[in-house]
């Protein structure tokens, strides 16, 4: 009888075992998934968005651009008149070129046509100027990777280099990219000044960045690693297994 009740009991608390381990990855599950539901819908927002500002707002500087011009040739003999205008129109062409500039930020067209290596390109040109030197290594050939990849693999890059710049005033930043072992590697280097990756992560209203990297990796169960310190440059590495390939069996 007591042997009876010992493997009843051991077979119960077995039984406990992987019903709570079912639980906690149906959990994990519905996490990602709605941690994915969210970024995809930040997307579809930022192309509404980006459509709105090309569409209506960009139609509507570029009407009131043609309004100003014909205005213009009928006060030529007002000289005053004539340089308000074309102040006026330098401030228009100035604003219609920033609308243009968010448009394409909040959605790289580079990137739905040409794929992530041409977005990235793209990026480092409009980010790289007298002062800020960015380079980028690829392999000439990269593998096919699903759009929601790419998008993620961007967003990313376009965050730590805007962090390079911005909080550790790097002049120098370098972006790898290549495959390698059935997973795709993303790294971004820079000689900036560093930072206390715990003290940011503390500050709840610092790191917010960085917080977004990790939940964009979790949807995908993919890692990053940060290798920083203050007073040197920063070295921040992703890992993201690509789908549909299975782990490689170790040596015997």
């Amino acid at each position: 009888m007591a042997i009876v009740i010992v493997v009843f009991v051991a077979y119960y608390q077995q039984k406990q075992v992987k019903q709570q381990l079912a639980l906690k990855e149906l959990q994990e599950r519905y996490r990602r998934e709605l941690m994915a539901a969210t970024f995809q819908g930040q997307e579809q927002e930022r192309r509404r968005l980006a459509r709105d500002l090309h569409d209506e707002i960009g139609t509507m500087l570029s009407v009131t651009k043609m309004s100003l011009n014909q205005l213009d040739r009928k006060l030529t003999d007002n000289v005053a008149a004539s340089l308000l205008l074309q102040r006026t129109r330098s401030l228009l062409d100035e604003t219609m070129s920033n609308v243009r500039r968010i448009s394409r930020n909040l959605v790289p067209t580079t990137l739905d046509r040409f794929g992530l290596v041409a977005a990235l390109e793209e990026l480092i040109e409009k980010t790289t100027d007298g002062d800020i030197h960015i380079q980028l290594e690829c392999p000439v050939t990269l593998d096919t990777l699903s759009s929601p990849m790419e998008v993620m693999l961007y967003r990313i890059a376009q965050e730590l280099v805007n962090n390079a710049i911005r909080h550790a005033r790097a002049t120098h930043i370098t972006i790898q990219l290549f495959c390698q072992a059935n997973e795709i590697r993303l790294s971004v280097s820079d000689n900036g000044q560093g930072f206390d990756f715990d003290d940011v992560m503390k500050d709840k209203n610092r790191g917010l960045g960085l917080r977004n990297i990790e939940s964009r990796l979790s949807v995908v169960e993919g890692h990053v690693t940060f290798d920083v310190a203050p007073g040197r440059g920063s070295n921040i590495h992703i890992q993201v297994r690509l789908p549909n390939h299975e782990p490689e069996p170790e040596p015997a």
